[in-house]
């Protein structure tokens, strides 16, 4: 069923289309969750996600979970979605890249250039930035800081619950703060933006949307890769975070011109430099 929904999602309508995505990206909370909670996550009515159920091909909306009930049950791996016992190193490497280059490529065509106008805006007035992240997220933050600071903006990485909760406790309306979640559903990062939204600082969160990330957030980047990460490792999510905190770090750099210009070559240069 969740090969059917893929195969058909180009002929979908556009509101089907969006439950078809959420199907794609949550196939385990399908089969726990009510028809009007569903709707609700997706942001459509049930209406539509039944006459989704039947245009894929399900009697109905119980038959549509019933299916993806026995399609999760027949997959005997939890390493990726794709990949099943007998592949070779030729399947493999298809389906784990190519499912990388999909997702990459769909998250590119989804990105709003105005919300990243938005970010940098927000990043070039701040006078300090702070990362929130937690798990997959978190190693994708300290790779954002690596490179961030070196365009001369003091910056800082918190990666557990109590850092980040006390780093929101003193932020205000100096600080920018980028939040990184998979599914906007993280508490302690959703709480510590949350507060330090109170203290007077800008959130930009790159996260799912419908979340509750997103909604904390001044600026949410919406990132909507189809992998359950309750189930597989991070793999094409994490490389599509990579790669958006990647587009905002350039276009920040270009923002501060000359002056950012000059902190990146004086850090690149104290490299080459060592005796």
């Amino acid at each position: 069923m969740l090969d059917r929904v893929e195969y058909n999602r180009q002929s979908l309508s556009a509101a089907e289309r969006r439950v078809a995505d959420w199907v794609l990206a949550n196939p385990h909370r399908v089969v726990a969750l009510p028809l009007v909670k569903i709707a609700a996550a997706v942001g459509v009515s049930e209406p539509t996600v039944v006459r989704f159920c039947r245009t894929v091909g399900s009697k109905g909306f119980s038959d549509f979970k019933v299916r993806v009930a026995q399609d999760l049950a027949g997959s005997n791996t939890v390493v990726h979605a794709d990949v099943r016992p007998g592949d070779d190193a030729n399947d493999i490497l298809a389906k784990v890249m190519g499912g990388s280059i999909r997702e990459l490529s769909s998250v590119q065509r989804a990105l709003d250039a105005v919300r990243i106008e938005e970010a940098v805006a927000t990043l070039t007035e701040a006078r300090r930035i702070d990362f929130f992240g937690v798990g997959a997220s978190g190693i994708v933050v300290q790779d954002a800081l690596n490179k961030f600071f070196r365009l001369g903006t003091p910056c800082a990485v918190f990666c557990d619950a109590p850092t980040m909760l006390q780093a929101a406790a003193i932020a205000d309306e100096s600080h920018a703060v980028i939040a990184v979640s998979k599914t906007g559903d993280s508490l302690p990062v959703v709480e510590a933006c949350l507060r330090a939204a109170r203290n007077g600082a800008k959130v930009i969160a790159v996260t799912s949307p419908l979340s509750a990330l997103a909604a904390a957030a001044s600026t949410a980047i919406l990132v909507d890769v189809r992998e359950d990460t309750n189930i597989y490792t991070p793999m094409s999510s994490r490389l599509a975070q990579l790669a958006v905190l990647d587009v905002l770090q350039v276009a920040y750099a270009m923002a501060l011109g000359t002056h950012g210009m000059e902190k990146l070559r004086r850090a690149k240069d104290a490299l080459h430099r060592r005796s």
